[in-house]
């Protein structure tokens, strides 16, 4: 604000300068040198010129008014027993008042130009950026339909053999001492099948999630629900999480079990990332008729190049993670007809932020 109020000033001090200076030559050169005044006449369109640039119509105008005081003045004291010469000089004037206006209407019409051009620049842009969000959206939903159809056939084909084998693992294990060394790998395999189970078990939620069944519901008590499961494995951990919710309740209109998985998953996630304890922040605000949660741990961050992937099917950065939870949560949401997203730097969190309508009779 500063910097405009400072050039504004320049820029008048720079027409009342002109102005000055062209009105001193006037009176200080003598009237036998009437070329000479004939230059600093013709001179005074440069403050006009200048004045309906900057300020427009009224800036111009005002400039040629004050002239033509100053330069009746003039032709007042040096002039008046030289009527022919006077009345050429009185003539001069209106020249001044319709080059103001000229200026002063091409100077505006230059202005709401630019500015419709930037607001266009700017419509661009946002248009630019919805296209480049939705092709995004759309190459990743074909990405995961694909890998969903895929994954359902090999979990399928997986899942009959496994139970098998768990079933056979869990007899041979029946009579075999506790002291013996089988018994140990009848355990191994026992837990990695469980593991397989498992695995199995979300590629198959992932490839068919269940259809949401919405419920007009408090997102606080979603947080909450969410927050007490996880709470036991926060304290083992020495990690506390803090919640700072907005006085006043905007329900949304989602699945409540789907979204509490959501953040469940990324509630678990926040507290694996913070492995010497610390705190969990779990913020709300409603903005543009949205209700947006936020998720706010202090672990390592996330780098830009694993950023862009969190949502893939089978990303993961730990050693035993399956890579479908964020997966499964960014396919929920969506089903929710919600948005997910993260920020993060490196060395400073991450914050996952889930985001749904509000619900239509509040938001009214």
């Amino acid at each position: 604000m500063n910097n405009i109020l400072n050039r504004k000033l320049l820029k008048i001090g720079i027409i009342v300068l002109l102005v000055l200076t062209i009105t001193i030559l006037h009176f200080a050169t003598s009237i036998h040198r009437p070329s000479l005044h004939q230059i600093y006449q013709r001179s005074y369109y440069i403050p006009i010129v200048l004045a309906g640039f900057w300020f427009e119509i009224l800036g111009g105008l005002a400039t040629a008014l004050g002239l033509a005081v100053l330069f009746i003045v003039h032709i007042w004291r040096d002039w008046a027993h030289h009527p022919d010469y006077a009345f050429q000089q009185y003539a001069e004037i209106p020249t001044y008042f319709v080059i103001a206006l000229l200026v002063g209407y091409l100077s505006r019409l230059q202005r709401k130009s630019r500015e419709n051009l930037e607001k266009a620049g700017a419509e661009l842009a946002t248009a630019y950026k919805k296209l480049n969000d939705t092709f995004d959206q759309l190459r990743h939903a074909d990405r995961l339909a694909s890998l969903g159809q895929l994954s359902a056939g090999i979990a399928h084909e997986i899942r009959n053999p496994l139970a098998s084998i768990q079933g056979a693992v869990e007899i041979l294990g029946q009579d075999v001492p506790a002291e013996d060394p089988k018994k140990e790998f009848a355990s191994i395999a026992k837990k990695e099948v469980a593991r397989l189970e498992k695995l199995t078990s979300e590629i198959l939620q992932f490839s068919k999630p269940a259809t949401p069944q919405k419920l007009r519901t408090d997102p606080h008590e979603i947080i909450e629900a969410a927050c007490r499961l996880v709470t036991d494995q926060a304290h083992k951990q020495g990690t506390e999480i803090l919640r700072r919710f907005n006085e006043q309740t905007n329900n949304i209109q989602v699945d409540p079990e789907q979204i509490k998985q959501v953040l469940i998953n990324i509630l678990i996630n926040a507290i694996q990332a913070q492995s010497k304890g610390g705190s969990i922040l779990v913020t709300e605000r409603t903005e543009n008729g949205e209700w947006i949660g936020a998720i706010q741990d202090a672990g390592p961050g996330i780098s830009p190049e694993q950023l862009d992937r969190i949502f893939d099917p089978f990303f993961t950065t730990k050693r035993e993670g399956t890579g479908l939870g964020l997966s499964i949560s960014y396919q929920l949401v969506k089903n929710n007809e919600g948005r997910i997203w993260a920020t993060s730097k490196p060395g400073q969190g991450a914050c996952f932020f889930t985001s749904f309508p509000v619900s239509v009779s509040e938001s009214k």
